[in-house]
Formats: C-alpha cells, structure tokens, sequence
C-alpha cells in the first residue's frame, strides 16, 4: 500500500444490537367470575441479556410488555392480548404493532419469522421499518422506538410449562391434547377447575450502546487495523505491532535513519557494538527510534552481560539510548518459565491428563506455559511477546512461524512454546527438518520441555535430516536428551504415532555416533512406556528392551532401572524377560 493513502478508521460510535424476545408464563386457578389481577408495571419485569460494558443511549427502545391471556375452558386459540390495559392486536400467535394483523405477508416485511431483523446492517439500523415502529403519543417528539413484531408471542417451549401446571391443578388431559393440537377443545367437566394462563412477552427490540472508550495502546491497535490479541499468537503480534509502527513513522516523516534492530548474524542475533553505532546515528539526527524496532534490538543481542557496549550506550543522548544502556549492562532478559500441559477432551471440555491416561480418551492438545519471572519494563516485551499463548491454532496467522527464532535468537525455548499449537495439527511435513527447528538449533537459551517433546513428535515420523541436527546439538552440549525421553513416552501413548517407528529412528541415531545420547533418552523413556501392572508386553516392548541393552553395552551404562528389574524375576522365559535381564545384568555387573 502507499503509505498515508489508507483513511484512519474513525472513533468508536454507538453500536446497535437486538435485544432477543423474552417471556415469563403465570397459570393459577380462578374462581369463576372472579376479576382478574392488575398488571404489573413493565420496571417489576426483568430481561435477561448479555452484559455489555458501556452505557445505553438515550434514543434506547423502552421496555414492551404485552400481556396475553386465555383460559383452560377456551384454550390458547381465543387469547386476547393488552399492554397497560389497552388491546393489542394479537394473531397468527403473534403481537402485531403494524396496522394490519390479518395480512401475514405484507406483516412480515421481509423479516424472517423467526428471526429478528439484522443488527449489523446499517440500512436496517438506520430506517424505520413499516411494522414494529413505536407510534405510540407518548413517545418525545422526534424519536422512534424499534420492536421486531415476527416472533412467536407464545412459543411451543413457553406453552409446555404452562400445560404441564394445568394437569397438575386436574385440567382434562384429553382438552389439553386438543388445545395443543390447535382445535375445538371441548367444553370443561362438572369439576374441572377454571385456570387461567398469562404470557408476558417482552418484543425484540433495536438497543443502542456506546462502548466503554479503550486504553491508549488498543485504541492505536484499533485505529491501525491490528487484529485482537486473542485472534493472533504472540510472536506474529508482535510483528505486526512492529510494522505498524513503522508504518506510522513513515506517514508521519519522522522514520529513524537506520532501522536497529536489523541482524548482523545468520542467527538473528545482533552485534551489541552495531547497536550502539545506530543509536549515536539516531541520536545525532535528533529522532527517536520506534518503540517496537528498540524491543526487537535487544531481543536480539547474545545472551550475557555487554560492559564495553552498555558504557558507549550511556554517552549517548537519548532515551533508547539509556534503555539499552541498562540492557547492555545487565544480564538482558531474565528467561520466563516455559513449559506445556498435555489435555484431552471430555465431555466437550479440555481437562489436563492425571498420572496415568484414562482408559480412552479422543482429541488431544498441547497447552503451552509461558509466565514472565522478571518484567523488562518495555510494554511490548512483557505484554505482548511474553503474553501465553493459547492453545488453539489460528491458521490465518500462521505464515511467520519460520521467522519466530530469529526474533527471539537468545530464547529459543520462548519460540518451542509458541509453536507447540502446531505440533499435533498437522502444520509441519514429514520430507524434511522444519525451518522453525532449523533456527531453533543455532538460536541460544536453554532448551526444556517445549523444545523437547517437537524433537521427539519429529524424531518418531522419521523426518529425514533430525539425526544430523539432534547430533549438532549434542555436540554442542544443548540436547535435552532426558526430557526428550520423558516427552517421548507420551507421545507414543498419547498420540496415533507407534512405538517402532520410534525404535527405528533411535536405533539409527545411536549407529550414528549418538548412543550416549540415546542411552539417555532411554534411561528416562523405559520408566514410562514398560508395561504396568496388570498389563502385558507385546513385540515392540521386547524390541525397545532389546535396543536399550545393546547401546547400555556401548556405552558401558551401570545403575539399576526398578522398571526394568521388576521383569528380571520371572521364571517365565520370553524374550521379553530374556532382554530385561541381559539389560539389568549390564547396569549392576560390577565394574572390572
């Protein structure tokens, strides 16, 4: 687009909605010839309703109350209907405000029967329709009132109550059979009570609201046309804030002279002495850099304290300037606590897994856990990029996955977090390493969980180019071998994916140079995965046990596994128990 040639979207007015129809039903038995109660005043009624934070305007519809009755001797056919002791007219079971209700077509005007009129349309909004327009005297001068007239005064749901009293009270069965089927109800018995039923409907109705005004950063998110935060996970946030930003610079003609946070590293990461050129270059041109370009810099500096840097930074006159300084200085961003949380469905509700699964179980997510453990200060870091993300995957936002490492280069456990919504749904192929994995291995952080159990779904699909990156990063010390273990022996249970594609791959890993790491992968998945109590081993049990002695035996591993030894005093001689003990006596043998 050319900047500054799309219209700033204008202050949030007044929003109209419909109020849905509502309805209360009374039935009492009466006395014959006794005069029936007043009505109560349409303030006593209440109307159920969404809760809309703001404050109703004053050109609001008012409350309709209408009041339809009928008796047990007549039935609903011969109801008659008032409000505030005036006639109404009532036909065909519904109000009518408009001036004909014997004409069922014209009364309709075009709304369906059912249905009350569209709210967001502006034409319907707007104009007043020719039925359901309030022409009542008592309405101030130069306003109009608008009531939806097509709903069932007395709907099917409402008159079953009102049936179901009258048996009780000793009304026929046989005359409330008729008065349901819509014909000539019979005249009553000798000593059938007199019942009488009141249907108070409350119309539909145009309501007019103004919403609460937002906060300064979601009114600038509004105004930009930015997404909600709860439609878009937190890194591609983050980027669009970022381009906004920048956009708005470039509209108002104050852009910096070089943008910071440009990489200097394949990895993302940013050369700490680059950074602060382009701060004195900023500086000396008297502009501030964009908020959102000085969050993504830092970000982007290595890990670790930068004393040299942080002391170039101080001298330099500007507020981003001294924000970096104090980066600089410090220790950079303190790592948040991630994590995940295996769930499954139940009764159309997601509920965590307990120490076991249960017997059956359908869909399954991945929840991710993202908490901050020290504020950074800046607003775009703390509530937007470290905001947790949810576990549902929305796939209009899902082109800027490959680019989440290289933005938080430092942190690559943040950026495992925010992809695990996309681990169990299919977001990946099997015919190659992701690119998002790809920078997740020359990125920098810790690894934990989140990082883990992605290695661990790829590793069981086979994915041809995994063995090569798990083995880079054990030769770098940054393999989560344990978790990957743990994470593995749930994603064989949890999952469709099947335990001897997860041997294969495995096995090919440790003929690749990788068997201590295998070994501990191992050591943490044989715990989870061997049979338990009351259940039996099967062929690929045997084959894992199997593998694990052969690569205990490479690696000269020694320290009892209690899983593994429970099998160890069977006098049954399957293979199983066979390669139980060939792994157990390789852990305990002393050593010679």
């Amino acid at each position: 687009m050319t900047p500054g040639s799309v219209p700033e979207r204008p202050p949030v007015g007044p929003r109209k909605f419909w109020d849905a129809a509502n309805h209360s039903v009374r039935v009492r038995v009466l006395t014959r010839g006794e005069e029936p109660d007043d009505e109560p005043s349409p303030r006593r009624i209440t109307v159920g309703g969404f809760h809309r934070p703001g404050r109703y305007l004053d050109d609001d519809a008012p409350l309709r109350a209408f009041f339809i009755t009928w008796t047990s001797d007549d039935g609903p056919a011969h109801a008659v209907a008032h409000e505030g002791g005036r006639p109404v007219p009532f036909a065909g079971g519904r109000i009518h405000l408009g001036p004909s209700p014997t004409d069922t077509t014209d009364a309709t005007d075009a709304t369906d029967a059912t249905e009350p009129r569209d709210p967001t349309d502006p034409a319907d909004a707007e104009q007043p329709p020719e039925h359901g327009e309030d022409r009542r005297p008592d309405r101030p001068a130069g306003t109009r009132a608008r009531y939806d007239d097509s709903a069932q005064a007395m709907p099917s749901h409402v008159l079953s109550l009102a049936y179901d009293r009258m048996a009780e009270l000793g009304v026929d069965p046989a005359r409330i059979r008729a008065m349901l089927a819509g014909g000539p109800v019979p005249p009553p018995g000798a000593d059938e009570p007199l019942v009488q039923v009141t249907v108070v409907f409350v119309p539909p109705r145009l309501r007019s609201f103004l919403p609460k005004a937002l906060p300064e950063h979601e009114e600038w998110r509004r105004r930009n046309h930015l997404p909600h935060p709860h439609h878009v996970t937190p890194p591609h946030d983050f980027l669009l804030l970022r381009y906004a930003e920048l956009l708005a610079a470039l509209r108002d003609g104050v852009l910096p002279p070089v943008l910071l946070a440009t990489p200097t590293w394949m990895s993302g990461h940013l050369d700490p002495d680059v950074l602060v050129d382009r701060l004195e270059t900023c500086a000396a041109a008297g502009v501030e850099p964009v908020p959102s370009d000085l969050a993504q810099a830092l970000l982007r500096l290595p890990r670790g304290r930068h004393q040299a840097a942080a002391e170039r930074a101080a001298k330099v006159d500007s507020e981003a300037a001294r924000s970096a300084a104090h980066w600089l200085a410090g220790d950079g961003m303190a790592d948040p606590e991630c994590g995940l949380v295996w769930r499954h469905m139940v009764d159309a509700s997601m509920v965590e897994f307990g120490d076991t699964e249960p017997e059956h179980f359908t869909s399954v997510r991945l929840r991710p856990v993202l908490r901050v453990t020290a504020p950074t200060g800046h607003r775009l870091i703390d509530e937007v990029l470290l905001r947790e993300p949810s576990d549902y995957l929305y796939d209009d936002y899902n082109s800027t996955t490959w680019a989440w490492p290289a933005m938080l280069p430092s942190h690559r456990e943040i950026v495992a977090v925010n992809l695990l919504p996309y681990l169990l749904r299919g977001h990946w192929g099997t015919w190659a390493v992701p690119a998002e994995l790809a920078g997740l291995e020359i990125a920098q952080g810790p690894p934990g969980e989140a990082t883990a159990v992605i290695l661990a779904f790829l590793l069981v699909q086979g994915v041809p180019g995994l063995v090569p990156l798990i083995l880079r990063l054990a030769a770098k010390g940054e393999l989560p071998a344990e978790a990957i273990g743990r994470q593995l022996a749930l994603v064989l249970r949890r999952t469709w994916l099947e335990t001897r594609p997860a041997i294969t791959a495995l096995t090919e890993l440790a003929e690749a140079g990788g068997h201590h790491e295998v070994w501990r992968i191992l050591r943490a998945l044989l715990p989870e995965l061997l049979p338990r109590e009351g259940q039996r081993a099967n062929v690929t049990h045997t084959e894992l046990v199997a593998l694990a002695a052969d690569v205990a035996g490479w690696t000269g591993a020694r320290g009892e596994i209690p899983a593994v030894a429970a099998f160890t005093g069977s006098r049954r001689k399957s293979r199983f128990a066979h390669e139980c003990q060939r792994l157990h006596t390789q852990l305990t043998e002393a050593t010679s």
